[in-house]
């Protein structure tokens, strides 16, 4: 927690009914954050309004990271003994605290807390000071003074600025729920006291509420839409939760516009740089923070989190040192390290560091939970939940704690169970469990037998896997809280992941996946980086099954087009970037670049790569090690491996997509080169990414007014036509644009949806071919392709086309499920058993997809296969509709082993249901 006075805002409404001109101008401005305005009009007023003023000024001033001009305005204020003193001499002591003088900010505070016994805000901000210096027990005297007021009903509940003092000593006293309230009650009252928004908000982070908090702080821009600690504040809730680093950068850019100086902004833009293993970039970051104040804790915290990051334990213990000198108490830094040891998934460690937090602060709650969490991040239930207990004993305000206690003692127990085989333990759904046991144990166990073959490594035993059959469950059992887009997340000996039945998902391809991350995270001490696990795991599904590759080869392309791809050791940063075509092209690159050094290296390097990464080696050493080439040498013989590769792309027109988010930069790249068409087509891509077509078109039309041949003007031209509409000027100038030479898979889908408002089928046809052979890795070609076949009576094209539909959409069920009733129709059963046994991958439970593996199998003479379905269409709950038939199909599996007699058991359980079905009664005959 930072110390934030709010003295000044006393003044600032106390001055509201009286206040003249200037004074009044310039206090609104204030409050509406133009604080350039408010700097300028509080400067001139004069008179008995001059204090006051004065105090505004410094006010704006520290907002703005003025802090010589503030403690120029604040210092001859200081002087005297009245009340405007004391507010100046507050306003000193966190101006003092920001730049780095916290013993002379507590000095004079002790002094005037001497003088002003019963000034409540003198006392808060001294609660605060020592606090911030590790005398909690100190603060905690001055914070129970206002809560024992409270108690003794001496709060006036009317008024703002006390309902704000007891608000902050509920919250250092963890009084969270009173804090809450008296938040709330306090804004209610005076909803323009913007750092008692930004306060409130600070609560709901702290307690992992983040929706509440960004509600609070969306209220505080309604007022201050220029707030720098609102703006840095939002930063860090997105950070924490959905990580949405456009949105990030956003809110730090605003930030930083009107103070570049803002601590809370430039600690979140240093963790992101953290985060991407970018460590010059974030120590440039803190060192320009500790060059304005060297006691800034935090920052000296994320220092040590790059030390212990890097294994550089001399520097980690000086930086630990250096804080604890400032701070005695700080055990946050302990957290703070623990969050990047967590995203590095260093989770055994990461679990120490927070009770290093917790013995040296015994009631740090939050530290008591990331214990928990991190012991049940291992599969330790019972000591993660020992340590979420004690958590909860004393602060059951945290939404992950909650939540997460709540998962394990009601959810758990009443609808999961475990099971165990040789390698796994298993957490199913109770009514999952029969069915999927069948399949994915197997599964798993082939997948590890074969990983610990070519790895030459067996991963800590056993590895847990857990299925949760609601979306919100997983998230919970995951992270803590109640939303999460990965299908799966492997934590080095334990994976969570949703089960089939939350929808169409590959379990087989996804559980292959997160296996592939047990391997690569143990065998690297948990040290791999982001690019390699993952492409690691991905190159893991595409030699299990070709049909769960990933087909990304276009965008690889147009990186590589447009001179945007990035550097193989630049490749775990790319993973966080605001541009999600940039990390989509990273994911797939390090896919493909470990699939590269498989295959021109071997499987051995990869596996002695990780063990590299678990000495403590960075990418361009360990790459090295392993070829034998630099990271420029492996950089051009990748570039030459992806010529080939990428080679039915080539010449094609492929628009850039990163560098486009900053439409300020764009125009004045563009202004800079006013005869450049190029430039005035970025400012037009810029708009039509951000979904403005009117100023798309107007910047295509400048850059054409340039270069009428312009190729991206000229594309977006006709996707607005499209748009609106018009698709005689969209076929036109898509024909021209193919005409000079910039064919594309795209321009030859619009072709084809044009060709389908003409009723031109032989043209739709024509242009589909097209744009597949442009590009034989996307979907929608084949899709309507096959529908435009079926509709035609073709129904072999139409399956061929609906088959490479089908290998391209991995976590689609229901092309599978056409295809398998299709080449049921035409008794073609081993395509029937090749679809039905893909479709298993997605929805074992699906009674239709069983019937027809079961029914495939026996067609295909594999009896054995068949009797397992059809024993596993007996466990499907609810039960099949018409088990006669299951039994059936069993009776035949059992002929096919030649077990006649229980062969004959079957057909008398079917016939209990269906006596006189035709197909019962002959093999009653036939088993006679």
């Amino acid at each position: 927690m930072q110390l934030r006075l709010a003295p000044a805002f006393l003044v600032l409404f106390m001055v509201a009914g009286t206040a003249h001109a200037d004074l009044a101008t310039g206090r609104d401005k204030l409050v509406a954050g133009d604080y350039k305005t408010a700097i300028s009009e509080l400067g001139k007023v004069v008179g008995k309004d001059r204090a006051a003023a004065r105090i505004l000024l410094a006010r704006a001033q520290l907002a703005t990271g003025d802090f010589a001009g503030a403690e120029g305005t604040l210092t001859p204020l200081a002087q005297g003994k009245d009340a405007a003193a004391a507010e100046a001499r507050l306003a000193l002591a966190e101006l003092r605290q920001d730049t780095g003088r916290i013993g002379e900010a507590r000095k004079d505070l002790e002094a005037l807390y001497k003088d002003r016994p019963d000034d409540r805000w003198v006392r808060t901000a001294l609660g605060q000071i020592r606090y911030a210096q590790g005398d909690l027990l100190g603060a905690k005297a001055l914070f129970d003074l206002t809560i024992s007021e409270s108690d003794k009903q001496k709060l006036n509940l009317d008024d703002a600025d006390q309902l704000t003092q007891l608000a902050i000593a509920a919250r250092y006293t963890a009084q969270f729920q009173l804090s809450n309230e008296a938040f709330r009650e306090a804004l209610k009252i005076r909803p323009q006291s913007t750092d008692v928004g930004v306060e409130w908000a600070d609560l709901f982070l702290q307690k992992y509420a983040a929706q509440l908090a960004e509600q609070t702080l969306e209220d505080v821009f309604k007022v201050n839409p220029n707030h720098p600690d609102g703006h840095a504040a939002m930063a860090e809730v997105i950070v924490e939760t959905r990580y949405d680093l456009a949105a990030v950068n956003h809110h730090v850019d605003a930030a930083l516009a009107v103070n570049p100086k803002n601590a809370r902004a430039l600690k979140v833009r240093a963790s992101i740089a953290i985060d991407r293993n970018e460590w010059e970039n974030a120590q440039k970051t803190l060192d320009s923070i500790l060059a304005i104040n060297k006691e800034d804790v935090e920052a000296i915290s994320m220092k040590a989190t790059i030390a212990w990051l890097r294994d550089d334990t001399k520097t980690y213990d000086a930086e630990r040192k250096r804080a604890f000198a400032i701070n005695p108490s700080y055990a946050q830094l302990y957290r703070i390290v623990a969050r990047s040891a967590v995203r590095e998934h260093r989770y055994v460690e990461a679990i120490e560091l927070e009770k290093d937090a917790v013995k040296l602060r015994p009631s740090f709650y939050e530290a008591m939970a990331g214990a928990g969490l991190g012991y049940l991040r291992l599969g330790m239930e019972k000591e993660g939940l020992e340590w979420i207990e004690k958590s909860w004993a004393g602060d059951q305000y945290n939404v992950r704690t909650f939540n997460t206690r709540d998962l394990f003692k009601s959810t758990i127990p009443k609808d999961y169970s475990i099971a165990m085989t040789k390698n796994f333990r298993i957490r199913y759904h109770n009514d999952e469990r029969p069915v999927l046991s069948r399949y994915i144990e197997p599964t798993l166990e082939k997948a590890f037998a074969d990983m610990v073959k070519r790895y030459g490594f067996t991963p800590k035993q056993p590895t847990t896997l857990e299925l949760y059959a609601d979306r919100t469950d997983y998230a919970i059992r995951t992270v803590g809280l109640p939303d999460l887009g990965a299908l799966g997340v492997c934590f080095g000996q334990v994976i969570t992941a949703m089960s089939p039945a939350t929808g169409d998902i590959n379990w087989g391809m996804v559980l292959w996946h997160e296996l592939g991350h047990v391997f690569a995270i143990q065998l690297s001490n948990s040290r791999v980086p982001r690019w390699f696990t993952e492409g690691l795991s991905e190159y893991e599904t595409l030699i299990a099954r070709p049909d769960w590759r990933r087909e990304n080869d276009a965008d690889l392309y147009g990186a590589v087009a447009n001179g945007t791809l990035p550097s193989i050791a630049a490749l775990n940063s790319e993973f966080m970037q605001p541009d999600t075509s940039a990390v989509i092209v990273a994911y797939y690159q390090s896919a493909v670049t470990v699939e590269y050094l498989v295959q021109a290296y071997g499987f051995p390097k990869i596996v002695e790569a990780l063990k590299l990464f678990g000495k403590g080696k960075e990418t361009p050493e360990v790459l090295q090690l392993i070829t034998g080439k630099t990271i420029a040498q492996l950089d051009a013989e990748f570039r030459s491996y992806l010529d080939l590769r990428l080679k039915p792309y080539a010449g094609t027109l492929k628009l850039p997509t990163r560098g486009f988010d900053d439409m300020t930069k764009l125009e004045i790249a563009a202004d800079a080169a006013p005869r450049d068409a190029r430039a005035r087509a970025n400012v037009a891509l810029g708009h039509y990414y951000a979904g403005d077509a009117d100023k798309a078109v107007v910047a295509a039309q400048a850059a054409l007014a340039l270069d009428a041949k312009q190729p991206f003007a000229r594309y977006i031209m006709a996707e607005v036509a499209m748009h609106k509409n018009d698709a005689v000027k969209a076929k036109s100038l898509i024909i021209g644009l193919i005409a000079d030479g910039h064919d594309n898979y795209d321009l030859r889908s619009r072709l084809a949806q044009i060709a389908q408002t003409e009723n031109n089928i032989a043209e739709v046809e024509k242009q589909l071919c097209a744009a597949k052979k442009l590009d034989p890795e996307r979907s929608y070609p084949y899709q309507e392709l096959s529908q435009l076949y079926k509709k035609a009576g073709n129904t072999q094209k139409s399956l061929v086309e609906l088959e490479h539909y089908a290998f391209l959409e991995q976590m689609e069920l229901a092309p599978l499920k056409e295809l398998i009733a299709e080449y049921t129709k035409l008794a073609s059963w081993p395509k029937v058993k090749t679809y039905a046994e893909m479709a298993m991958f997605i929805a074992p439970h699906d009674p239709d997809v069983l019937a027809a593996l079961g029914r495939s199998a026996i067609e295909t003479g594999d009896g054995a296969k068949a009797l397992f379905t059809y024993d596993t269409m007996l466990l499907l709950k609810p039960a099949p509709r018409r088990p006669a038939l299951v039994h059936v199909g069993r009776a035949k599996a059992l002929i096919k082993l030649g077990k006649k007699a229980d062969a004959k058991a079957a057909i008398a359980l079917a016939a209990k249901t269906e006596p006189e079905h035709p197909e019962i009664l002959e093999l009653q005959a036939k088993l006679k």
